[in-house]
């Protein structure tokens, strides 16, 4: 069968077949818009960043990058609304994950890691599979990997902490965390909600007295301003949890997960190097800023019993065995 065109149908055509080409090529960009509700100079705007950069370097003018930071889209609660419904594409959650998935209430267990290399070797395994796992069905939302927020250490502006009797009724903020509200609870302290954004002027006015951040973040929200005390806690280590929206991951070519994985890992190494190296520097910036104390570990853990029950309430008890179990082995 032969098919025959009026010569007056071609410019129409050979149009139609160029838009569609165009449209086609226009389909394979990745649109990605990355959030954080958190001021530049923490890790959870830098991993953002970092993936920015490095997705960009993979995939060139296939991709397409917003990066929001400072609350520009809203609190921690929008954020933690917007990953669900997709409305951003990549958040970097701190402690508020626990708020999408409840078993993220195990890294409020005290004193849980000892060390970084202990960090990396069990969530970079079998129990950052399991929590991945946990969080696309508790939320429907992908994890990439998990950064580094770091150390958290206690600051306030009454006295030095050394033993847990000494935290008796001060108002501590606290991210929104059941378990670690009850921590605080266990150690003496009124926890008090408050985001992230309004902390500085809570301390400022005395809303609060004290609050619990990693050195980075203390900085980043310029807290040795208003604080007079920074305590040596370590009483938990808090990832960044970097979380894609599950659809837009399922929607993605295969091309575009690996770009996506590659970016991920480099901005997850990043984080963790500079929450080392930051740890060093800002220990001597701090020192001259406000009084630092070393504190009595073992007190802390002694009083940390309720606490680790607590959390086995709320995961189960499975859970927190081969979490356990994964942080003893050696």
């Amino acid at each position: 069968m032969s098919v025959q065109l009026k010569m007056g149908a071609l410019p129409a055509l050979c149009l139609a077949a160029t838009l569609g080409i165009t449209a086609s090529a226009q389909a394979q960009v990745l649109e990605l818009r990355l959030s954080s509700e958190n001021p530049p100079g923490g890790n959870t705007v830098s991993i953002l960043e970092r993936f920015a950069e490095r997705i960009e370097e993979l995939l060139g003018d296939q991709v397409s990058v917003e990066v929001f930071d400072s609350g520009v889209l809203g609190d921690e609660e929008v954020h933690l609304q917007q990953i669900r419904t997709g409305q951003i594409d990549i958040h970097s959650t701190g402690s508020d994950a626990i708020q999408l998935d409840p078993a993220w209430a195990v890294f409020d267990m005290p004193f849980l890691f000892d060390s970084r290399e202990t960090v990396a070797r069990v969530l970079d395994g079998e129990v950052g599979d399991m929590l991945a796992a946990s969080m696309r069905d508790a939320a429907g939302v992908q994890v990439l990997g998990f950064g580094e927020i770091g150390f958290r250490h206690m600051t306030n502006g009454i006295r030095p902490i050394v033993v847990p009797a000494d935290m008796e009724g001060m108002r501590i903020r606290i991210p929104g965390s059941e378990a670690r509200a009850m921590m605080l609870e266990t150690f003496g302290a009124v926890p008090v909600d408050i985001n992230f954004g309004e902390l500085y002027l809570a301390l400022q006015q005395g809303t609060v007295d004290g609050q619990e951040n990693p050195f980075l973040s203390i900085n980043a929200g310029s807290f040795q301003e208003v604080q007079d005390y920074l305590s040596l806690t370590s009483h938990v280590y808090t990832p960044i949890t970097l979380n894609m929206n599950a659809a837009k991951y399922d929607s993605l070519t295969d091309e575009q997960r690996e770009a996506v994985h590659e970016a991920a890992a480099y901005a997850v190494e990043w984080t963790r190097q500079n929450g080392a190296a930051a740890d060093e520097r800002l220990m001597t910036e701090m020192t001259e800023l406000m009084e630092v104390n070393e504190v009595d570990i073992q007190a802390f853990r002694d009083a940390s019993g309720p606490v680790y029950e607590f959390v086995g309430e709320l995961v189960g008890p499975e859970m927190v065995e081969v979490i356990l179990t994964a942080v003893s082995e050696q």
